[in-house]
């Protein structure tokens, strides 16, 4: 094979693609026969990489994190809103002409008083205590007077809202991610650093001794640094823009 380095302006990936190429870079070397693996420095910088790319994960996983509570935070405010509108809605039927409707608004309202402070509690208690309200309403002493009151859609979107808070919330990135808080631009460039050294020191070796490990390893390197100049290239592949006509 040739003993050259496929070049790759890895200034130029996102944060979460060279996340991506570490990762590849690293899952390829695991599959080299463990052997082979006597090189003390080869070792040495894989060993750097890894232990440095642990904590860029987390990095990235405190970035989605703060992400995700932003989502979290929406959706909590859209299940806010929708109880309000059901509040609203049994409060509009308290003025109607029909008895039997008034009736049945105010039995929903002590219902609803039942649960008190539903925005101001915490994420997890507002949840129970909404699944417990819809619990209330579907029951049949209660989904009568929803439905003579026709207010079935706010119900249902205070079920909806809520399912789907409690689905990013399930879904949230490990707590661990926020315990710490990770420079991620320092961490790349700690993990560049050491990355440069260890693909200089392959390409060296590789050039001097003709063993499997380098020759493998920088098989390996080059296969991935590919992949990704070829991303960047197609990325920053300008297309041509449609002459215009002169006067």
């Amino acid at each position: 094979m040739n003993n050259y380095l496929q070049p790759l302006k890895s200034s130029r990936l996102t944060n979460m693609e060279f996340g991506q190429l570490m990762n590849r870079h690293l899952n390829d070397l695991s599959t080299i026969d463990p052997s082979l693996l006597t090189d003390p420095p080869y070792n040495s910088y894989v060993q750097q990489i890894t232990e440095k790319f642990t904590l860029y994960e987390k990095g990235l996983a405190q970035v989605h994190k703060s992400e995700e509570t932003e989502k979290i935070s929406l959706a909590d405010t859209a299940r806010d809103i929708a109880i309000d509108a059901f509040s609203k809605s049994l409060k509009l039927n308290f003025v109607s002409e029909n008895p039997a409707e008034i009736e049945a608004s105010r039995s929903l309202s002590i219902l609803l008083g039942t649960f008190k402070n539903l925005p101001k509690i915490n994420y997890e208690a507002e949840s129970l205590s909404i699944d417990k309200l819809i619990h209330d309403l579907e029951r049949e002493n209660y989904s009568g007077k929803v439905n003579l009151l026709n207010i079935g859609k706010y119900v249902n979107r205070i079920k909806v809202t809520n399912q789907e808070f409690k689905t990013l919330f399930s879904n949230r990135m490990v707590t661990e991610a926020m315990s710490e808080v990770y420079d991620l631009k320092y961490i790349r460039a700690e993990i560049l650093g050491i990355y440069n050294d260890f693909t200089a020191y392959i390409l060296a070796m590789s050039k001097a001794h003709h063993t499997l490990l380098f020759a493998s390893t920088l098989s390996l390197i080059n296969t991935a640094r590919k992949y990704y100049s070829d991303l960047l290239a197609r990325r920053n592949t300008v297309l041509p823009v449609k002459e215009q006509p002169t006067a």
